[in-house]
């Protein structure tokens, strides 16, 4: 599955066999979308109480779908470019911008330092590391700070800091009584940390993990929490420190920042959500949206009490209040996506125990049941059952395919203007369709017949975000393996299916994926309604199926779209189409390739 600009290995699953394309969703884009750090022309630094006037908000760029351009500052302080790549970290102060409708404030300092404390000490980087040393609190405010606003202008600067052993002394400071001093030496090391994997692992190393989280579990000051989570959330985008940071601050974040301000009423946290600040609670789901990506963490959050019943009360509640685009919701959907992936092979599901009992009842030979005597269906695992009885009122893993859940991400497809969020719900849903047997059906069921979702499906395709249009197009080539649905599917999403084979220019880095899912689709669709699906074949659909055979650069998309053609040839209300194209049996073979041309034919 594609990472942010990385490939990874989709789990070792083996591959699909021809038209069922099958499709699970583990870290895709969403699951970092980090906001990138930009350089306010204003400085950070300013006259007067350091830090109280300096940030107004600034935007934040938070969809890594989003066209990112340049942005526009003063000379003074240069830009960084904004990035889409793998291992962006939530920005430092102060945020980046790259989508323009997603603004939040910053984190604003409540030092009472003057800046001119600073300005006019003629401090150097190896000066402010001395200060963290000193004995005087001021004078480690002061090198921290420095440090915090050096390291956000200069990058070299980190290296810096980095030789001179300030990363030890600020993970040191860490642990003063002097909240000023702990705010300080956290901004410090949320710049540090950015973008900087050898920062990353020292700071590990110097024990700061461990100390973020002991201040983050006992401090009440929602400044060092903004900051000690924006800290964790820029180191938990470095694999090496995942599993650490899944043991040690998933408890202190899910507990003391995610259950209580999430509105789950069952939750038994003893703070009010009105102690917990919305930007702590947004880096926290964002620290959380990466550890979810990893296999530890994916475990362990499934089974940490409260966690996934918070995550999903909050985007719920979002949902009601008409706030869909809410910042926190994409990083909330994005970790329920993560956790969904395969839950059917991970979680002890209804359907694992209906699936066990039909096998058994298939070897058995019984004449009743879902299988019958059909025993390619049982082979393939590729059969439809009645929807399994729900749980009343699930909780943890069991929310996760719940019809509350799919009617949560169903309700926010269709409102939600937000690409990444868009996504994350599809995602979610093709994880649950994705599996080889009853979960597949059943879940498919549940989206497409129970909850009607189809149509919220079907607008996916038209997104002008590939990465939109690629997780709808696997989502429905997932539901159409199942039979049951391919009446409401003929009437619902054909035409959205056709139109991509007919318009998608396949200029994108998804267009063999969107292609090959869209073959597949329709492929499995026409061959239980070859009449609708005659209805919506058009010349230039046709036309460019056959030149997608002839794809070199799709080799998926392009076996997809030989055995799309070989079962309309095999069709006798489809064969007339292609022989209308001035086709015949000798043209196709030729379009299947001497490797695939004694397969082909044989389907004639």
């Amino acid at each position: 599955m594609e990472s942010w600009g990385r490939h990874h290995p989709r789990g070792g699953w083996p591959a699909p066999g021809a038209g069922s394309d099958i499709c699970f969703m583990e870290k895709i884009k969403a699951s970092r979308s980090e906001p990138d750090l930009y350089c306010d022309p204003r400085g950070t630094l300013r006259k007067g109480t350091l830090g109280s006037k300096v940030h107004k908000a600034t935007q934040n760029r938070y969809s890594f779908y989003s066209s990112c351009s340049g942005q526009k500052v003063a000379r003074k302080f240069p830009a960084r470019p904004p990035s889409c790549t793998s291992r962006q970290d939530p920005g430092s102060i102060p945020p980046a911008s790259c989508h323009k409708d997603l603004s939040f404030s910053h984190s604003r300092a409540s030092s009472k330092i003057c800046s001119e404390d600073i300005e006019c000490s003629g401090l150097t980087i190896p000066k402010a590391v001395q200060y963290l040393s000193s004995q005087e609190e001021k004078c480690q405010a002061i090198g921290a700070y420095y440090i915090q606003h050096t390291c956000f202008q200069d990058e070299s600067a980190k290296q810096q800091v980095y030789q001179l052993g300030g990363i030890c002394k600020l993970v040191d400071l860490l642990r003063s009584p002097n909240q000023n001093v702990q705010q300080a030496a956290a901004g410090a090391l949320r710049n540090l940390v950015f973008r900087s994997p050898a920062n990353k692992l020292e700071t590990r190393r110097q024990n700061g993990i461990r100390e973020a989280v002991s201040l983050l579990r006992r401090t009440g000051s929602t400044e060092i929490q903004k900051q000690l989570t924006g800290l964790l959330w820029n180191l938990s985008s470095a694999d090496e420190l995942k599993e650490e940071l899944v043991a040690e601050a998933l408890p202190v974040l899910a507990d003391r920042v995610i259950i209580p301000f999430s509105g789950w009423c069952d939750g038994n946290s003893n703070l009010a959500r009105e102690a917990v600040d919305p930007e702590v609670f947004f880096n926290a789901t964002g620290c959380l949206r990466n550890l979810s990506s990893s296999d530890a963490g994916r475990q362990t959050m499934r089974n940490y009490t409260g966690l996934i019943d918070s995550l999903l009360a909050y985007v719920q509640n979002c949902v009601a209040a008409s706030r869909c685009d809410d910042k926190s919701v994409e990083n909330c959907m994005c970790v329920l996506h993560n956790l969904s992936y395969r839950l059917d092979a991970e979680v002890p599901t209804r359907y694992r125990q209906l699936e066990y009992n039909a096998r058994n009842a298939y070897t058995e030979k019984s004449s009743t049941g879902c299988f019958s005597n059909k025993s390619d269906r049982m082979m393939n695992n590729n059969y439809d059952c009645p929807l399994p009885e729900e749980e009343p009122s699930p909780t943890g893993s069991s929310l996760l395919y719940h019809s509350d859940a799919v009617r949560t991400y169903l309700n926010l497809m269709g409102k939600s203007k937000k690409d990444a969020t868009l996504e994350a719900c599809a995602g979610a849903l093709q994880n649950l369709t994705a599996s080889k047997g009853l979960m597949s059906s059943g879940m498919s069921q549940l989206i497409g017949l129970k909850e009607k979702g189809l149509p919220q499906i079907a607008r996916l395709l038209q997104s002008g975000n590939s990465d939109v249009v690629r997780s709808g197009a696997s989502l429905l080539s997932n539901m159409s393996r199942h039979p049951v649905l391919h009446r409401v599917m003929g009437n619902q999403v054909f035409p959205e299916v056709t139109r991509l084979l007919t318009s998608h220019t396949g200029n994108t880095s998804n267009s063999e994926d969107i292609l090959s899912s869209a073959c597949y689709t329709v492929r499995n669709l026409m061959a239980s309604q070859p009449q609708v699906a005659k209805q919506h074949f058009s010349s230039s659909m046709i036309n460019n199926v056959i030149n997608l055979c002839r794809s070199s650069a799709s080799p998926r998309a392009a076996e997809a779209a030989r055995l799309l053609l070989s079962d309309m040839w095999a069709s006798k209300e489809l064969q007339g189409i292609l022989r209308q194209q001035g086709l015949d049996r000798n043209m196709l073979g030729t379009l299947a390739g001497p490797s695939s041309f004694r397969n082909f034919t044989s389907r004639f």
